[in-house]
């Protein structure tokens, strides 16, 4: 058996897997993006909470930070597309989360 049949995937298989099928658009790019960098996050941010050892923890906390940079610059770029509307908060809306958000805090 060659090579090639011997690994789980090779580039060969993928290109042939994908002779019919379309290219994503930007816009399906996007979100996919997103929606992985979203995932990653919930991901890492529980490691951040158990990693015992504060080097780790650092390195960690460092890495989800510049996830939240990611998914910022992705999310920034679709709404100046238009892919991703969203309808400014209220100052009021604002204050009321912050509000709850605080005492959330408070209670544990």
């Amino acid at each position: 058996m060659s090579q090639a049949h011997d690994q789980p995937w090779n580039q060969n298989q993928f290109a042939q897997g994908q002779q019919g099928a379309q290219p994503l658009s930007d816009q399906e790019l996007a979100f996919d993006l997103l929606y992985h960098e979203k995932a990653l996050m919930t991901n890492i941010a529980s490691e951040v909470l158990e990693a015992s050892q504060p080097g780790m923890r650092q390195v960690l906390n460092d890495c989800y930070m510049q996830m939240g940079q990611d998914q910022l610059d992705i999310f920034n770029v679709m709404q100046q597309q238009g892919w991703y509307p969203v309808k400014p908060a209220q100052a009021q809306d604002v204050q009321t989360a912050k509000q709850k958000y605080q005492q959330m805090r408070g209670t544990l």
